[in-house]
């Protein structure tokens, strides 16, 4: 399989989102300063918008992702950022499918 995701400067799913610039970036100083971590925004900011969307279709249609967002909702998280961070499990289950090159397997899903 030829596919740009699987290059080698893009071999593990945490590469790639910080690529897309999606993942999250904590903010940190050395041992005493610890401030309000984000996403990165390294990558394109169109690519960002349309995981942004698929997290809002997701949290409909991906039981997982589903569970994931009322996860992070019940532990205070604003609403944009659990939808951030659906995004980015997206790309992470997307990933392990190219990678395998198996179909998707909800027995492997981690949390």
């Amino acid at each position: 399989m030829n596919c740009f995701l699987l290059e080698k400067s893009y071999n593990t799913a945490k590469k790639l989102g910080s690529f897309i610039g999606i993942c999250p970036s904590p903010s940190e100083s050395g041992s005493t300063v610890k401030g309000r971590g984000g996403i990165k925004k390294r990558g394109s900011g169109y690519v960002r918008k349309i995981l942004y969307l698929c997290g809002l279709s997701a949290i409909r249609a991906n039981k997982y992702c589903r569970e994931f967002y009322q996860r992070l909702i019940s532990r205070g998280k604003a609403k944009k950022l659990a939808l951030i961070a659906v995004g980015y499990k997206l790309i992470r289950q997307a990933f392990g499918v190219l990678k395998s090159g198996q179909p998707f397997r909800e027995d492997l899903l981690t949390t």
